[in-house]
């Protein structure tokens, strides 16, 4: 019970306390300051009350004295809730300067009853918040005073109410007081000390997760374009007449990605490193960014994003960094459009910045207390409806490597040093820069940048001008390659990567007819749809990833006779196994041999034509079955048989029906009877229903024509001609 209400008080204290974006360590240093002065009020206070009920007014003077100031200083460092170093500096001064008033006052150390001690209170508490330079000049006052009051000692009269007793008394809880003092500095820098070492360890083993997890993400950030590049200079040697053209420019642009990522890192190198210098030209900056952003607005209408460029001028002339702001851009909207969700809004605002301190309202800031003193303030605003980031994790969206929880699972991965760069640019740009999250609203990231004109009017180079526009693919058309007269299996492909898609696309040739799926989501709902004959999915997409999708898909009843193939730049051995758990049939790393991906696909295709024989059969079973269905492709074709054993002798029930008593619709019943035993719904209806009949004309002396009205056939001469067709026998023969 006293620990749950500590703990509620201490979330409180928190709350009361912090500021947005506040760091742990500062909180934690004005959580020590609250607990070493707000304890020692009211103790100090009933002391003094005590002390004057046994005769000695003085001695409860001075600690009302004390008391009171503490309280003072209490009330003011929460209202102010900042410089809680400096509120610690006055608090230990006035605990040795009091402690030397007090003791000058009671005619010197030896008739003081020990409140020289309380000097030295303030002394040792110092190394709970001052730094060493601050501690050794209090400990150097401290000993001074204590100087003064011996060499002063004799010139002093003693106070009258301070009796021996007295003296003792007061002695003894001095010194207790002191001795506590020493216990708490001892036992917090014990504590402390372990729990740096808790927290290296921890954070060590934390660094060494993020680590892991950013060279698997830079890992498939190379192997995706490397993918497509070595994929298609294979089919271009092979068939240059059909594949130049449109594989050059596929190798030309995952060229230019491969070189925007490596650029990035060695920036993010030199960024740290502050090798980067600026080089500044004045011109138009509101026509620069309409062009630094206008690649990213095709990019995001491939997504169904709306993008709005929104500026509160025509032209605004000032000294920029061409190269810089380009990259800066790039990396922002880059973000807006990974994280954001279909059918949403991006909104990049150009405005008038404040020219001081912004406050609590402009959210998280890398760098809190630092103000641009310039004239004017250019305010850049990235603002999406995307995922948005918790509260908590803000302070370290700009760390390396770090990407925040909810990302891996409903968009895809990036290499984790985007945000880094931009913090550092603006860093370097000596500009500010702050962030506003609300997890499932969106994030609003906001760069103020100094506006200065002592640059050379310079017009931008063509050079300069959005190297990472040719990062942005045209759109590409959806070719199937199909022949006319020849029905072709159904491919599924879920990547999010345009190259990559056409690049399979290429591969498959005429063997398939290809279907794509942006995302996990949209993946799966165009599988339950579709019911395609094979699926390739990627495994790091948006929404869902690909284990997701293929363990969900494997165990819906109406999905999980579909062949999955997990394409990933995901190589390592755990990454297979898990892919093979999640029950995908075959597991191909990035970049893959288009051989063995064609190899695979048509042996997944072979596998399936022999299953439709196995399943054709366990499905024109009319008995129970005594052997229970052994997966969910068995117990779907259960189900539908004890459906039919329902319903056979009405002549009204069809495929419209057996559908909804299954949960299909009469596409999906179709499709998935037809992948399973390579019969419609219709026939597997007739074929039950002839079954039926073919028992009862063996084991009956019912004639035909009732046993045919019997199964749900209205014609008895039509029941004849389909049961001879599918038995080569009349019913009259089989009979005789």
């Amino acid at each position: 019970m006293f620990l749950l209400i500590q703990k509620k008080f201490d979330y409180r204290l928190e709350k009361q306390l912090s500021f947005p974006g506040e760091t742990l360590d500062k909180l934690a240093v004005k959580k020590r300051f609250w607990w070493a002065v707000a304890p020692a009020i009211p103790i100090v206070g009933l002391a003094g009350i005590i002390t004057c009920f046994l005769g000695l007014p003085t001695v409860g003077l001075l600690m009302a004295i004390f008391s009171g100031f503490e309280l003072i200083l209490l009330v003011t460092f929460m209202i102010i809730r900042r410089k809680a170093a400096l509120f610690s500096l006055i608090n230990q001064y006035f605990f040795v300067l009091f402690s030397f008033a007090g003791v000058l006052y009671f005619g010197g150390i030896i008739h003081s009853g020990g409140l020289v001690f309380v000097g030295l209170v303030g002394a040792l508490q110092s190394l709970f918040f001052l730094k060493p330079a601050q501690i050794r000049i209090i400990f150097t006052i401290y000993f001074l005073t204590v100087v003064a009051e011996a060499l002063l000692q004799p010139r002093l009269i003693p106070l009258p109410e301070i009796t021996p007793k007295a003296n003792l008394i007061l002695f003894v809880l001095h010194f207790l007081v002191v001795a506590l003092a020493i216990y708490t500095v001892l036992s917090f820098y014990i504590t402390e000390s372990i729990r740096i070492k808790e927290k290296e360890a921890k954070r060590l083993q934390e660094l060494d997760t993020i680590k892991t997890n950013f060279f698997t993400n830079i890992t498939h950030e190379f192997r995706t374009p490397l993918t497509v590049i070595l994929g298609m200079s294979d089919l271009i040697s092979k068939n240059s007449g059909r594949y130049l053209h449109q594989g050059l420019k596929l190798i030309h642009q995952n060229g230019i990605r491969l070189l925007h990522l490596i650029n990035q890192i060695l920036d993010l190198s030199k960024l740290e490193a502050k090798s980067m210098q600026n080089h500044f030209i004045q011109n138009d900056i509101i026509s620069f960014l309409r062009q630094a952003t206008e690649p990213f607005k095709h990019l995001a209408d491939g997504k169904n994003i709306r993008f709005h460029f929104l500026s509160d001028f025509n032209i605004f002339r000032m000294d920029f960094d061409a190269e810089k702001i380009t990259s800066l851009v790039s990396n922002l909207m880059s973000n807006a459009i990974k994280y954001s969700d279909t059918d949403s809004d991006i909104y990049f605002t150009v405005s008038e910045g404040s020219k001081t301190n912004p406050g609590n309202n402009s959210g998280f800031s890398p760098f809190p207390d630092r103000i641009i003193h310039t004239e004017r303030i250019l305010k850049l605003t990235v603002k999406d409806r995307g995922c948005g980031i918790p509260e908590q994790e803000l302070p370290r969206i700009f760390d390396r490597y770090y990407q925040t929880e909810n990302v891996n699972r409903n968009h895809q991965n990036g290499t984790g040093i985007g945000l880094l760069v931009v913090k550092e640019l603006v860093d370097l740009l000596k500009g500010n820069l702050h962030v506003k999250s609300v997890p499932g609203k969106g994030s609003e990231f906001s760069v103020l940048l100094p506006v200065t004109n002592n640059a050379i009017e310079t017009e931008i180079h063509e050079s300069l001008k959005f190297g990472f526009k040719e990062l942005l693919q045209e759109d590409i058309e959806n070719h199937n390659f199909m022949e006319p007269g020849i029905e072709l299996p159904h491919l599924l492909i879920i990547e999010d990567n345009d190259d990559v898609v056409t690049y399979i696309r290429c591969v498959v040739g005429g063997e398939f007819l290809v279907d794509r799926a942006m995302d996990g989501d949209q993946g799966l709902n165009m599988a339950m749809k579709m019911i395609p004959d094979m699926i390739l999915a990627d495994i790091m997409m948006p929404k869902k990833d690909g284990f997701e999708v293929c363990k969900t898909l494997k165990e819906d009843f109406r999905t999980s006779h579909i062949p999955i193939i997990l394409l990933s730049a995901k190589a390592d051995k755990e990454s297979q196994i898990t892919g093979i758990g999640c029950g995908a049939d075959a597991y191909l790393s990035k970049p893959f041999d288009p051989k063995e991906l064609m190899v695979r696909m048509r042996s997944l295709i072979e596998t399936r034509k022999k299953l439709i024989a196995k399943y054709r059969t366990y499905a024109i079973a009319t008995i129970t079955d005594e052997m229970e269905p052994v997966n969910p492709d068995e117990l779907f074709l259960r189900k539908l048989k004890e459906i039919m054993g329902v319903n056979y002798e009405d002549d009204s029930f069809d495929t419209n029906q057996l559908a909804r008593n299954i949960g299909l619709s009469r596409v999906q019943l179709f499709r998935k009877l037809k992948a399973l035993t390579g019969a419609s719904a219709s026939h597997f209806i007739r074929f039950y229903r002839l079954s039926r009949a073919k028992e009862k004309i063996i084991r009956t002396s019912e004639n035909i024509s009732e046993i045919a009205f019997g199964v749900g056939f209205k014609d008895p001469a039509y029941f004849t001609r389909a049961f001879n067709k599918e038995f080569g026998i009349t019913p009259s023969s089989l009979r005789e």
